[in-house]
């Protein structure tokens, strides 16, 4: 896990910022499996992959239609 590119991967605020949503929100998300996350293996703290959360975006947009 240390070799992740962190040009691929975002925070939880990030991607709750990309999503418009409040970061407490997208932790939720996480932990209901809308979407997958992976461990930053020095902080601990959740990333999420950069398509994986605008592919959620665009799902999100869509469905608020």
């Amino acid at each position: 896990m240390s070799d992740i590119d962190p040009g691929l991967y975002v925070r939880a605020r990030e991607a709750a910022e990309i999503l418009g949503i409040a970061p407490s929100t997208m932790r939720q998300w996480a932990r209901k499996g809308r979407i997958r996350y992976l461990r930053n293996p020095h902080t601990g703290w959740r990333i999420y992959r950069a398509g994986d959360v605008y592919a959620l975006r665009d799902t999100h947009q869509e469905a608020q239609r």
